[in-house]
């Protein structure tokens, strides 16, 4: 167990750019339950920074772990990550690649498009986590998946879903019908799912590129039943997967 340097503090709040979470294959994880259990797992992890009080009270996760310990104030602490207030602890695990295709026997394929919201992306994590995927795919330019706040969103669930990067193409010759998210679809409460789907949701502001939109029947809308202008991608995907669940799951 060390005292946090000042040369080992700048090292770690770098990893808030993307930039250098790029260059050294790094990134953080905040929060103590997120911690705990990232720790308790098989993921590759590199340094642990926490407080007295974290460490007696999660002693024997801490000392199971391969992760270089430091000890620091709560101030210090808040001032390494995002969290404004950090009384616990906070991680610098290793990035996992990225997988270039998804697992075939997966009934369900959920892909994103142009995701830019980290808040989004974290919860749309947690939501695939919380129904059973194994996997998300990305195409285009989104947030990046290791940003802190989408980290922090997932609350732990990045553990646990895959991401797969793949380009429309691809997605076009895998053989599965595409299913896109629309403002403009048929109703997704009168839609029963195959058993093998695609489910594509876009872009927050702009919505999916138009060769998603051209087939009338391949694309579904959440009916409105207020007057509400809209839903944001984080609560499509949850509906949708809820369905999903329901009706083709």
């Amino acid at each position: 167990m060390n005292g946090l340097s000042q040369n080992k503090a700048k090292q770690i709040r770098a990893l808030q750019q993307k930039k250098f979470r790029e260059e050294s294959g790094l990134f953080l994880v905040e929060g103590a339950k997120a911690i705990i259990e990232t720790l308790a797992t098989s993921w590759p992890c590199e340094t642990l920074v926490c407080t007295d009080r974290f460490i007696n009270s999660n002693e024997t996760i801490i000392h199971n772990s391969n992760s270089e310990l430091f000890v620091c104030s709560e101030e210090q602490l808040s001032q390494l990550g995002n969290f404004r207030n950090n009384n616990a602890a906070l991680l610098v695990a290793r990035q996992k690649k990225t997988l270039v295709k998804p697992e075939p026997l997966q009934k369900l394929w959920l892909v994103l498009e142009d995701i830019s919201d980290p808040g989004n992306l974290g919860t749309i994590i947690r939501l695939a986590d919380w129904f059973g995927l194994k996997e998300v795919i990305c195409l285009g330019d989104g947030v990046e998946w290791y940003n802190p706040k989408v980290i922090s969103g997932t609350m732990g669930s990045f553990l646990r879903i895959a991401r797969v990067e793949m380009n429309a193409d691809e997605l076009l010759n895998s053989g599965r019908p595409i299913f896109a998210a629309d403002m403009n679809g048929q109703n997704l409460y009168e839609f029963r799912f195959p058993d093998s789907s695609i489910i594509l949701i876009g872009n927050e502001a702009r919505g999916l590129q138009p060769r998603w939109l051209q087939n009338p029947s391949s694309v579904l809308s959440i009916p409105s039943f207020g007057k509400a202008e809209s839903l944001n991608a984080a609560m499509a995907t949850g509906i949708f997967l809820n369905h999903w669940r329901l009706f083709g799951g």
